[in-house]
């Protein structure tokens, strides 16, 4: 049995799978399995993985039935798995060589259930590193409080970025995957309810997972490996599932907690869907969601490289 079950999904990644499996070959712990789950790709990524899986049997390469999405390749690869500890890599991203070591050490001297870690911007068009989420070390709990609270409007780093590993005993006795529902957002939503299940969770600041930015920070391009469409509706709806799914079992404390995390999340779909009205010219709808909504106008104002810059060009959604 492995130490590191490894679920890598992939989609049209050929360009991507070297630097990405190179990164799990480098590492310090070499007792893990990579559980490859081609999803239905158009491209040789299949062959590619194939032909690794050849090179080291500590690859596996699988398939999924039909596209289904990241959430759907993660599923097969969960119920597939045979490693104490369960680690997501994205096809387009990577390990520092020190990451699965570090972070299974920790999470087996502190009991933990889930062990997140800081992030290394890359920039795939540039090909090198431009920074990181945290600019200081340390190890602090990750409670539901704090998850929701990296949601508020200003927070630096929405913690559903991340990528903890995960024990694999406590996600199959909670019956706990990620929904397939979702192609946006799917990790916030399984962490929320890893919490909410009773997961002891920590965050080592340390970073070791190198993640590639959807616009490249130095080049301003669009990573060619981003497949996420930004739908900020979508992160309403699953904060109204969660407080549907455990108002019956949660405290008063974490029903308002929940409540707080929809409350902001309305505020950022509003602030984008005001951008969309301008961008159309729907004028009418826009002041009346103005109206209906201040403190969204005041933000999508506030974002909005138009109102910055006095007229011209677009605005970013991921920047509304």
């Amino acid at each position: 049995m492995p130490q590191v079950s490894v679920i890598m999904p992939c989609y049209n990644a050929a360009s991507f799978l070297d630097r990405a499996i190179l990164s799990l070959q480098e590492q310090t712990l070499k007792d893990w399995e990579l559980l490859a789950v081609d999803d239905c790709s158009t491209d040789d990524t299949r062959a590619r993985l194939q032909e690794w899986s050849r090179r080291d049997p500590r690859v596996r390469c699988l398939q999924t039935p039909k596209n289904g999405g990241p959430s759907a390749g993660r599923n097969i690869g969960i119920r597939e798995s045979a490693g104490d500890w369960l680690a997501i890599l994205d096809a387009d991203d990577a390990f520092k060589p020190e990451r699965l070591a570090s972070l299974t050490a920790l999470g087996n001297e502190q009991g933990a259930d889930l062990v997140f870690d800081g992030l290394i911007y890359y920039d795939d068009q540039e090909r090198r590193e431009t920074g990181r989420s945290f600019q200081q070390g340390g190890i602090s709990a990750v409670t539901l409080p704090g998850l929701i609270d990296a949601e508020r409007p200003g927070s630096p780093l929405k913690f559903g970025f991340l990528k903890p590993i995960m024990r694999r005993s406590f996600i199959r006795a909670k019956n706990l995957h990620y929904s397939e529902k979702l192609r946006f957002a799917e990790d916030f939503d399984l962490y929320a309810r890893c919490l909410l299940s009773g997961a002891s969770a920590i965050l080592d600041r340390r970073p070791f997972y190198i993640y590639t930015t959807q616009l490249g920070q130095v080049s301003g391009a669009r990573s060619q490996g981003t497949r996420t469409r930004f739908t900020p509706q979508t992160r309403v709806e699953i904060m109204d599932r969660l407080i549907a799914d455990y108002e019956a079992t949660a405290d008063r404390a974490t029903l308002s907690t929940l409540r707080q995390g929809r409350q902001w999340q309305v505020l950022y779909a509003d602030a984008h869907r005001l951008g969309e009205l301008r961008r159309t010219g729907q004028w009418t709808a826009f002041a009346s969601l103005s109206l209906r909504h201040p403190r969204a106008l005041w933000r999508f104002v506030s974002r909005s490289r138009l109102f910055r810059s006095g007229g011209g060009g677009n605005n970013s959604a991921a920047g509304i």
